[in-house]
């Protein structure tokens, strides 16, 4: 049975993606959970991260001058001691792998040894899509439910913005999209309106009420708008439980990446796409997701 955590998550304080201040940073919060969170527990929370650290480290490996964000996990010493070790490795394949690095799902260390292989690396948006593409069939097979759906959700997202993008400026698109399952073979090779998806899957339409809007902000706002309802929705009947605290605090997350933006446009952005969302759009229940009892 999966731990609970009744006083941490009692003592959590209610956030809203409109809220203009948050009583925890993303870092303050992760400080907190360490010290409640069992150790696999922990390393979920630690999970919700790994896309953009492997972006921190394709920029080391491809020497782009790039430092990692405020909320990254390790620092630009941490990839290169890495790498470094990765080489090491390829000569000396029994080679114990440390314990700073034991974490790690085993792709990383695999794509990475294999880009060490190569004679010129190749472009950096083709290594990209690899570790993402890796990434997420890792994320499909996880045995946590959240870890699974959220990321599911993030890919889905994902593919059917570079489809709709890559069709309105008549672009090749189909080699970017991530995975192989029904949904990208539709988003590949349909020709029709709706991607030959119909207006019965879960995303395509509220996706594309939100690109329709002109303002980019608001059509980003709107993506997160969207997210954060998918965790609510998620999460109605976990209570205690570490699904709980990953959909806490990857709403923390979108919190804070907006804290930057106007406090009144931020609170319009999202009682407008919200108000949208929930005149036109809601999820089905084989989505995977917990619908709320009426």
């Amino acid at each position: 049975m999966a731990k609970q955590y009744y006083y941490f998550i009692a003592g959590l304080p209610a956030i809203s993606i409109d809220d203009s201040k948050v009583v925890y940073s993303p870092i303050q919060f992760r400080e907190e959970a360490k010290a409640q969170l069992s150790g696999a527990d922990y390393q979920l929370l630690l999970l919700l991260h790994l896309p953009e650290e492997l972006s921190n480290l394709l920029n080391v490996l491809y020497k782009q001058e790039h430092e990692p964000g405020t909320e990254a996990l390790y620092s630009k010493d941490y990839w290169q001691e890495f790498i470094a070790f990765a080489k090491h490795r390829l000569d000396s394949p029994a080679l114990a792998i440390p314990e700073e690095y034991g974490n790690l799902p085993a792709f990383v260390l695999e794509l990475t040894a294999e880009l060490l292989l190569v004679e010129e690396f190749p472009p950096f948006p083709s290594s990209e899509h690899k570790f993402l593409d890796r990434f997420f069939a890792f994320c499909a097979a996880h045995h946590n439910r959240f870890i699974r759906d959220w990321f599911e959700l993030e890919r889905n997202i994902k593919n059917i913005l570079v489809a709709i993008n890559g069709r309105h400026h008549g672009l090749d698109y189909a080699r970017y999209l991530v995975g192989e399952d029904e949904t990208v073979k539709n988003l590949s090779h349909s020709h029709a309106a709706d991607f030959g998806l119909g207006k019965e899957h879960p995303l395509l339409d509220s996706i594309l009420r939100i690109w329709e809007q002109n303002n980019i902000l608001y059509r980003e706002r709107g993506y997160d708008v969207l997210r954060n309802k998918w965790i609510d929705d998620q999460n109605f009947f976990d209570y205690f439980n570490i699904d709980r605290l990953l959909g806490y605090y990857s709403k923390l997350r979108i919190i804070n990446r907006w804290l930057k933006a106007d406090a009144e446009l931020g609170k319009e952005v999202f009682h407008d796409t919200l108000n949208k969302l929930e005149n036109s759009f809601e999820f089905p229940e084989d989505f995977n997701i917990r619908i709320k009892q009426k």
